[in-house]
């Protein structure tokens, strides 16, 4: 289609390339057209190893015969049938499945028996769904679905796990770098609204998604005009700290709205302020915070982990006093409530009030993959009601994290690349350009898929909001192994203790037995 020059919400093509599935040749699999070419017959069973009779066609093989217990046949009768005949019986199938499927679309057919109904109806359940089912000790028996501290119920008669369209996303306009989540750019599973309620839908697409952006201005003395492959976490930062500034100013109720409409310039301007521009108007674009973490020791164009990126927030929030937000980063896995209250009253107004905080907490729960025990209470914590989600990944690959449903988690992707946006009034946005900050595709990955490395964020309005926040911490510390944890104050120590090294006590030796000489001495002379 040709660009007629009007922005839309759909990321653009970035990447052309892609890989068929391991052991799998790219003629029978092409992701580009969205679809899987139909194979011959002859192909088909050719890869299963099937026999040809002279003629060049495939034998024709048997169906499964009414009311057989198959799998027992398979051992009772193996003598008669073997292996061998459990084959043809599978190649058939596959042979009508792919060759008839403007007969059979996918579903199963009134001329099949009963078992093997079931069977063929189970092989197209893990087709569709794109995954192999958990393990039932391994699923959560909790279907409820908790967006940074707002619960969703889901009916019984919906199936939150089915996926919409195909198993794979068109990763034809798909960009990512290799990270934490294994093969995540080749499946990258889409979800389809339908099995959801339709609040949760809502609240979700209306979260704040910043993503990779292109053909914006260098970012001095560089030449980068666009941060794909390197700015995933600065994306996913940006998406935490826009979150926190929608509730800090609209309210964690607040949905999507039309052009028009009561809080309209308020959205567009926070929004504005992630633009990518080196204006005072966009104190948080990619520009300032790349140039920010240089004075920390990134160079621009370099991965930044959690740490970099709290700090780096904090440093641009703590310097735009029209945010009206203060910032608290945890390094050391304990909030120390003094310091938090310290902070939110430390602020630009003049006033000895406790000001909005974020609290940002910076950790890494395990070596090369997250440590199991942490599970249950990263989950837990979707549930706070001062949840703003989690940024995490590590080199090469950041995800933000806003939710939770058994042991899944929910996520906006930053690796999608659009143009980036003019900076101009802002009665001058139109819908399109800023229906770009948002996503309309549920996508959600196991807990267990998670990089250790993380940054864990947290909004307070007031001083009653924290002292609840503190309670839940503790809390979860009762039943679960906690991320963090908190305390009254800092420890201090007493820096006037004296220590005595062995060299001090040697002397100390020495001198004792020079007395002993001397009064011996004088003992002696009396």
């Amino acid at each position: 289609m040709e660009n007629d020059g009007v922005l839309t919400s759909e990321p653009i093509k970035v990447d052309e390339f892609t890989k068929p599935l391991e052991g799998t040749s790219e003629e029978s699999i092409s992701l580009s057209d969205g679809g899987i070419r139909e194979a011959t017959e002859a192909e088909i069973l050719d890869s299963l190893g099937e026999e040809e009779n002279l003629s060049g066609s495939p034998r024709p093989q048997p169906r499964p015969k009414p009311g057989r217990n198959n799998a027992c046949n398979v051992n009772n009768d193996k003598e008669n049938t073997g292996t061998g005949e459990v084959t043809k019986r599978i190649s058939s199938w596959f042979s009508s499945f792919w060759v008839s499927s403007h007969d059979t679309n996918g579903e199963v057919s009134d001329k099949d028996d009963p078992e093997f109904a079931r069977f063929k109806q189970g092989l197209l359940d893990s087709l569709n769904n794109g995954s192999t089912p958990e393990p039932i000790s391994q699923i959560s028996k909790d279907n409820s679905i908790w967006l940074m501290g707002v619960c969703y119920e889901v009916s019984g008669d919906r199936n939150s796990s089915e996926y919409n369209g195909s198993f794979y996303e068109g990763s034809h306009y798909y960009y990512t770098t290799p990270g934490s989540f294994p093969h995540l750019s080749m499946q990258q599973q889409t979800l389809s609204p339908t099995n959801f309620p339709a609040e949760f839908y809502q609240d979700f697409t209306s979260r704040i998604w910043c993503t990779y952006r292109h053909n914006y201005a260098p970012i001095k003395p560089t030449h980068f005009t666009n941060d794909g492959g390197w700015g995933c976490m600065l994306r996913s930062s940006q998406s935490l700290l826009a979150n926190a500034l929608i509730i800090q100013f609209l309210g964690r109720e607040w949905r999507r709205i039309n052009r028009g409409e009561d809080s309209w310039d308020r959205y567009v301007e926070i929004l504005t302020w992630f633009i990518d521009d080196m204006s005072s108007r966009c104190p948080f674009s990619v520009h300032r915070v790349a140039l920010l973490g240089k004075q920390l020791g990134k160079n621009i164009g370099e991965w930044f982990g959690p740490l970099t990126a709290s700090q780096v927030i904090k440093a641009l929030v703590e310097d735009y006093s029209a945010a009206q937000l203060s910032v608290h980063v945890v390094t050391d896995g304990v909030v120390y409530k003094n310091e938090v209250y310290k902070v939110a009253k430390n602020n630009r107004s003049g006033r000895d009030f406790f000001q909005s905080v974020l609290i940002l907490v910076s950790t890494r729960l395990g070596t090369d993959n997250l440590n199991p025990k942490y599970y249950d209470a990263l989950k837990a914590y979707f549930r706070f009601p001062h949840s703003v989600g989690i940024a995490g990944g590590k080199p090469s690959s950041s995800y933000y994290f806003i939710g939770t449903q058994g042991d899944d988690l929910f996520y906006l992707d930053p690796h999608h690349s659009r143009p980036a946006l003019e900076l101009k009034a802002i009665q001058e946005f139109t819908e399109e350009e800023m229906a770009t900050f948002h996503c309309d595709t549920l996508r959600k990955i196991p807990i267990s898929q998670l990089d250790p490395s993380m940054l864990l964020g947290f909004y307070c309005q007031n001083s009653e909001e924290f002292e609840n926040f503190c309670n839940l911490v503790e809390e979860i510390g009762k039943d679960h192994m906690p991320v963090f944890t908190i305390e009254q104050e800092e420890p201090v120590y007493n820096s006037d203790v004296d220590f005595i090294s062995e060299d001090d006590e040697l002397g100390n030796s020495e001198k004792e037995e020079e007395d002993i000489v001397d009064v011996a001495e004088n003992e002696a002379e009396l």
